[in-house]
């Protein structure tokens, strides 16, 4: 771990308003009988034991960074950032002995969007939007369950008058509210709207650099520098940034999301996000990775995404003006086998603008609609059927099966996706957990 990063961690350690709400939680948790048996033995028996969990959190925290945003530190948009209510929360859930718990929740508010971007992950549903009295009835029962990020979604969110009433809502129940857009319809009066309801942090796609190309995949004019614009007002209202890239396999040939990278720092983006293309949405069907024209990452790709993600964060220094370079958040290296896996339907769930619960943006299976049942309801129904986290994206390995309980209806009625849980919770090697899952769990 780099010497910088370590005087960050210590002086983490000796603060007390962040090391109160662990050492807290821990005595209750201990003292109700209600601490998870994998945490219960390593911190309580020996010395031992409480070195290999320092030695696993120096080796994962060696290719992160932790940076300050206002008064809170962030480690990036994976974990609410930190001290805080919704950290609170995402602390006790991880240290508890109930069943799953939802860290975060992607709420898609709108279908409507002036834009139609390659990639969306929400084409082929349903184009609806629900009213206001559901998603607050629906964000009060997250709160309930224990979320703690809340990702904002669509469609295009902005189209919502509505929407600061949604991010209050989050905010008052303890929770941490992103917006995911394009841009369209930002500006400052909007950015301090959203703001003063208590959103944390703006994240904007961005895949090309160049305004042409950016704009005939985002299928509106002027994409570019509404993003761009977007991030600026963003940063100056003082929301945390993120860019968002799909790195499709051209974009990775012609290193493209290292000039995006580039670009994020001179616009003094807080993190730089990566993910891979799902087959789902509009790639539904853009064939599997031996295409010549696909779209999907080739494994050689992924480890470079990887790579990229902690040899960029460790060598991250402040210029002259105290700033910090974009961090690095990617899926593939948080979503790893070694740290996270997959938390589709037991750590993360997506509800789709007809209401429909999902264990992922890109996984079309659904558990029920909030129209119908709480949301408590839902993911009783869900956690238990998806079981655990896993090894791998699910959509990924499981595309063919996930595409025949699709080919009538997206996303899959109930019943279908509960036959389709239950066939692929029982292939071979489904069971063996993430590192961090198996950590906490034996």
């Amino acid at each position: 771990m780099r010497f910088g990063q370590t005087l960050t961690l210590l002086k983490l350690l000796l603060d007390r308003r962040i090391t109160a709400t662990p050492r807290r939680v821990f005595r209750q948790l201990k003292t109700e009988g209600r601490l998870r048996g994998g945490v219960r033995e390593k911190l309580s028996r020996g010395l031992l034991r409480q070195i290999g969990l320092l030695r696993y959190m120096l080796r994962w925290l060696d290719g992160e960074s932790i940076s300050r945003h206002g008064d809170r530190y962030v480690l990036n948009t994976f974990l609410p950032p930190f001290p805080g209510p919704a950290f609170e929360r995402l602390f006790t859930a991880q240290l508890s002995r109930r069943r799953w718990i939802p860290v975060s929740a992607y709420l898609a508010v709108t279908s409507r969007c002036p834009a139609n971007c390659w990639h969306c992950s929400i084409k082929n549903r349903k184009q609806a939007e629900l009213p206001l009295d559901v998603w607050l009835k629906t964000i009060a029962g997250l709160h309930e369950i224990g979320a703690s990020i809340f990702g904002i979604t669509g469609g295009e969110p902005l189209v919502r008058a509505d929407l600061a009433d949604i991010v209050r809502a989050v905010k008052a129940g303890g929770g941490e509210a992103m917006i995911f857009t394009s841009g369209i319809g930002f500006d400052e009066k909007k950015a301090m709207e959203l703001k003063n309801a208590g959103l944390w942090a703006v994240c904007v796609s961005l895949d090309r650099t160049n305004a042409s190309e950016f704009e005939r995949l985002r299928n509106f004019s002027g994409a570019l520098e509404t993003a761009e614009q977007t991030l600026r007002i963003a940063k100056d209202v003082g929301l945390y940034t993120c860019v968002n890239c799909v790195a499709d396999r051209q974009n990775m040939r012609r290193g493209l999301y290292k000039e995006l990278y580039a670009r994020s720092k001179e616009l003094h983006v807080d993190e730089f996000r990566l993910i891979e293309p799902m087959p789902c949405g509009h790639l539904s069907d853009a064939g599997d990775k031996g295409d010549a024209e696909s779209p999907f990452l080739f494994p050689e790709q992924v480890k470079e995404i990887r790579r990229f993600h902690r040899e960029t964060n460790r060598k991250l220094r402040r210029d002259k003006q105290g700033r910090l370079p974009p961090k690095v958040c990617s899926f593939n290296e948080i979503e790893s086998p070694e740290l996270f896996g997959c938390a589709a339907g037991t750590r993360h769930l997506f509800i789709d603008p007809s209401g429909e619960v999902c264990p992922c943006d890109f996984t079309p299976l659904s558990f029920g609609n909030i129209a119908d049942e709480p949301i408590g309801v839902i993911w009783d129904r869900m956690s238990t059927a998806m079981r655990h986290p896993r090894r791998h994206c699910l959509i990924q390995h499981q595309t063919e099966l996930i595409r025949q309980a699709t080919r009538a209806e997206t996303p899959a009625p109930l019943p279908i996706s509960l036959q389709t849980a239950e066939v692929f919770t029982n292939i071979p090697g489904d069971n063996e957990l993430p590192d961090f899952v198996r950590w906490i769990e034996s």
